[in-house]
């Protein structure tokens, strides 16, 4: 499960939404996959195996000299020192300061991780996190046990042995894809792959090392999936096949990996300059309506075979996922070339071995379905004036409890979609809102769907805002209220006044009331699915509810 979690209750809720910080949300596959967990050094402490200092601090000022403090972090996005004593300061950053990053950083804390890494998926957070605990008077036994529940719901410490990848499925290569190595090979890598993404450039060395072991057998094509919450990976992949009209595609490739902390407009300018790219064809392309297309088919071919975390590879339809050494990759290329050179050997023509064995993959039996889990216990859930579309006689009611700002809810909207041209006429969906407090813009957003409902466009609004996640302010907002035709007048009035404030907050109370307080939380006819599950997660509920009636 990927999902941001906060928990509330009594009378103060939004009191409450802080304190709820310390159960945090799982990052899993989603975010990215970590590499393999270090030993711990002895001044350090992995984050999964957490365990109390030897020594306590009362005061920054009693710290080791290399200790990050609170002036370091506020630099951090969302970070903030406020209200907190100097025993609390120091007993979180004691914590941030003794314990590493699980996300195959190699830095020397989750403190500098946080600050040095700012597009790391997991430290930020911690940090949030860690601090928020702390000002509620945690103690260091409680932030060290919600390391641990991070951890675990992490993935951070890879096996030993990477687990056998599943059965090959049939992918696609888009026709316009960058591609390297032979044209005609007997190993096919396609990569899902995002520019800002830190576990992407971790692997890039490990790719290299794929192309100079097998550089007659194996050809790569890279295929575009910008992470939401990444806010420069689109512009990214569009300056990266910009470049690729020119013939420079793995140039720019090689220019943006090497510097990820540095891909602003300006910089990917700098990078098309210096690889030798006509620079006002390179302009026009970027600005190209169809590279943005080519992106979103990109993104919809990853979502439909799985690949919604990066980097997701498939190896002639083989499934490798994260940044895995060069040992996962090279048991299953050496598998696929000997499958390759059997198919020669029977007569296929080296051109034709990929598309043969998509055949294969397309007609192989799927794999014997996992027992459903028992169904938990409904709950009944009302729906009450709740934004609603689908057929209103629908046997099957969904229920989602959602945060326009978080990025799980956005990766889960095309699963959402496929839902609801799966089974139309037969379900339909209610939004209820659950902004979490550490997302600064999330209630505005709330507020302003409302106010578009209010004028009968919140799904347009909806849309509207998840496919801008990063860009949620009250003048973004407007933009888009007033790209959808609203009545700006009015849409302005019920911002200024806070009209839907106590309605997002009566959506949130109930959320927490019956459980729903991480997003997203679908309930299933009253049965509870949390997290950016895939499609199939939803598929097993909503048919044995279709069977019942």
């Amino acid at each position: 499960m990927a999902n941001e979690t906060v928990q509330r209750g009594g009378a103060n809720i939004w009191l409450a939404l802080v304190a709820g910080l310390a159960v945090g949300f799982a990052i899993g596959q989603n975010v990215g996959t970590r590499s393999a967990s270090r030993e711990a050094e002895p001044a350090k402490v992995a984050a999964g195996a957490a365990a109390p200092s030897a020594n306590t601090y009362k005061s920054e000022t009693q710290f080791p000299a290399k200790w990050l403090k609170s002036s370091d972090l506020t630099s951090v996005s969302g970070v903030s020192f406020d209200g907190m004593s100097d025993g609390q300061k120091a007993v979180a950053l004691q914590v941030l300061n003794e314990h590493k990053c699980e996300c195959g950083c190699n830095m020397e804390s989750i403190a500098e991780c946080a600050k040095k890494d700012s597009s790391c998926p997991r430290s930020p957070k911690l940090v949030r996190d860690i601090l928020a605990m702390a000002k509620q008077g945690k103690g260091q036994s409680d932030l060290l046990a919600y390391l641990d529940r991070e951890n675990k719901g992490s993935g951070a410490a890879a096996p030993s042995a990477p687990a056998a990848p599943a059965g090959p499925k049939k992918v696609a290569i888009p026709a316009n894809a960058p591609r390297k190595g032979p044209k005609a090979a007997k190993v096919t890598i396609v990569e899902f792959s995002d520019f800002q993404c830190p576990f992407c450039g971790r692997v890039t060395p490990t790719v290299k090392e794929i192309e100079q072991k097998y550089p007659k057998d194996v050809a790569l094509v890279f295929v575009n999936q910008p992470l939401p919450f990444h806010d420069k990976a689109m512009g990214a992949a569009q300056a990266f096949l910009a470049a690729h009209r020119q013939g420079k595609a793995w140039e720019m490739h090689d220019k943006m990996f090497g510097n990820q902390q540095a891909l602003s407009e300006a910089d990917l300018d700098k990078y098309a300059q210096e690889i030798g790219l006509n620079m006002a064809k390179f302009k026009k392309d970027v600005a190209d309506p169809k590279i943005k297309e080519q992106i979103q088919s990109d993104m919809a071919l990853g979502n439909s075979v799985g690949a919604n975390g990066t980097p997701t590879f498939m190896i002639n339809g083989r499934e490798v996922v994260g940044a895995q050494p060069f040992p996962a990759f090279q048991t299953v290329i050496d598998e696929e070339i000997k499958k390759a050179d059997a198919l020669l050997k029977s007569g296929t023509k080296i051109e034709d071995v990929y598309t043969k064995l998509m055949e294969q993959a397309a007609n192989a039996p799927p794999p014997a379905p996992a027992a459903a889990p028992a169904p938990a216990e409904k709950q009944d859930i009302a729906v009450g004036d709740a934004p609603m579309r689908g057929a209103k006689n629908a046997p099957v009611t969904i229920v989602e409890w959602s945060d326009f700002q978080c990025p799980f809810c956005g990766r889960v909207i095309p699963t959402v979609k496929q839902i609801e041209d799966t089974y139309k006429g037969k379900v339909r969906l209610a939004f209820k809102h659950q902004p979490l407090p550490f997302h600064n813009n999330a209630e505005m957003a709330a507020e302003a769907s409302m106010a578009a409902n209010e004028q009968g466009k919140f799904w347009e609004m909806h849309d509207k805002l998840f496919a801008n996640q990063q860009q949620l302010d009250r003048p973004s907002l407007e933009k888009y209220a007033q790209e959808i035709g609203l009545n700006m007048a009015r849409f302005k009035s019920a911002l200024d006044g806070s009209k839907f404030k106590d309605r997002i907050q009566k959506d949130s109370a109930e959320g927490m009331k019956v459980g729903a307080n991480g997003t997203p939380t679908f309930f299933i006819n009253g049965q509870k699915v949390e997290g950016a599950q895939p499609f199939d997660s939803f598929k097993a509920v909503i048919d044995r509810e279709l069977a019942k009636k």
